[in-house]
C-alpha cells in the first residue's frame, strides 16, 4: 500500500506542476488565480500525501 500512497503523492505534484507552467489542459479561460491557487493546493497535497506515508507508524512485525 505504501507504493501506491507515493505514487498518488507524485502524480498530483506532476499534475500541479503541468497545471502551473504548461497549458496542456486547455484552461487558460480561467481566472489566472484559479489556476495558481488548484495548481498550489495540488501541489501541498502531494506533498502531504508523501510525507504522512513517509512518517506513518509501521507495525513491529514488520508487515505493511
Amino acid at each position: 500500500m505504501k507504493y501506491i500512497a507515493y505514487a498518488t503523492g507524485t502524480i498530483f505534484i506532476l499534475l500541479s506542476l503541468v497545471i502551473l507552467f504548461t497549458d496542456i489542459f486547455q484552461i487558460e479561460q480561467l481566472p489566472a488565480q484559479f489556476k495558481w491557487t488548484l495548481g498550489v493546493v495540488l501541489f501541498l497535497y502531494g506533498v502531504f500525501r508523501i510525507l504522512v506515508t513517509f512518517y506513518k507508524k509501521r507495525p513491529k512485525n514488520g508487515k505493511e
